[in-house]
């Protein structure tokens, strides 16, 4: 399913969007799909910043098919985000919120990162219900909480940080849901802004609960906890699929990591750096000229205390 089946079926009454679900699954089946096509063979249930995009990568390496990352929603627009808001607005109705997790990620072979953590308990759901791949692995990773604010701290949650004095800026709907299905979901409270550093032991409660919580839920045999560093042998043996010859896709970029949390454009983020870079290096010869011509002026002025004294 396209962003726009997406959206429609998320506004569909619950039978109906299992009936789209069950009938794209039998199409795709008939079509000669893959089951990688059909429903994701993996997905990372970490937040940012814990190796989600070097799973993505490498996911894709090993040919399970693309992967659903926060970067999926940047190309495919709001209406990608409409199966979203639809299971979280699907209170008291868990086998409801499971279709539209799955839904979301249809076409999909491989799936981590936000808003996929966020509906970690969704996911979980679909498996036991059989909605998912029939080998799904789930992938935890394994940062300690404290390296990774580190990490977090700088890049995905700087947008998120609220003012001394309140005020927030203003923010594009990208951010507005991200704020909203992703974050108020993760740390479990009904606000999107954050007091940091004051609240820095609250963020990393959080992301130690989310960790705690999955071992608790998850199926142990369906379970890899893992990170970049461990490389291709743990996937792949999980996995069933023999280990690549080429080098494991490591990534490591924090700039990548800003632009996707808020919604810039490729490029925006980077030329937006150049910009106050070149700003800065015209403005760095005014600036040491004029203190040149301070400290002249100045000099200029004792010299003619001293020789008013004198007289």
């Amino acid at each position: 399913l396209g962003p726009a089946w997406a959206a429609m079926a998320a506004s569909m009454p619950a039978a109906a969007a299992a009936a789209v679900l069950a009938a794209t699954w039998v199409g795709e089946a008939a079509g000669g799909a893959s089951s990688s096509s059909a429903a994701p063979r993996l997905i990372g249930l970490g937040w940012p910043r814990t190796g989600t995009g070097s799973l993505c990568d490498a996911a894709e390496a090993l040919k399970l098919g693309p992967c659903y990352h926060l970067r999926t929603l940047l190309h495919a627009g709001d209406e990608a985000w409409a199966p979203w808001e639809a299971a979280a607005a699907s209170q008291g109705n868990r086998s409801r919120r499971a279709e539209l997790a799955v839904l979301a990620l249809r076409g999909h072979g491989s799936a981590a990162d936000v808003p996929v953590a966020a509906f970690w308990k969704e996911l979980l759901d679909a498996e036991a219900l059989g909605m998912l791949h029939p080998n799904v692995l789930f992938v935890l990773p394994r940062r300690p909480a404290d390296e990774w604010y580190a990490s977090a701290e700088a890049t995905v949650l700087a947008g998120w940080r609220q003012h001394a004095n309140g005020d927030a800026t203003p923010r594009s709907s990208h951010a507005n849901r991200m704020g909203r299905l992703v974050w108020e979901r993760l740390l479990k409270h009904n606000r999107s802004r954050l007091r940091l550093p004051e609240e820095r032991h609250e963020v990393i409660a959080a992301y130690e609960r989310h960790i705690r919580e999955v071992l608790e839920r998850a199926p142990p045999e369906r379970l890899l906890r893992w990170g970049p560093e461990d490389g291709w042998a743990p996937l792949c043996d999980a996995l069933g699929i023999p280990v690549p010859d080429e080098p494991f896709p490591w990534r490591n970029g924090r700039l990548s990591s800003f632009r996707e949390e808020f919604g810039l454009q490729e490029g925006h983020l980077e030329l937006a750096l150049r910009c106050a870079a070149l700003v800065l290096n015209l403005a760095l010869p005014a600036l040491c000229f004029w203190a040149c011509c301070c400290r002249a002026g100045t000099g200029d002025v004792e010299a003619g205390d001293r020789g008013n004294k004198s007289d």
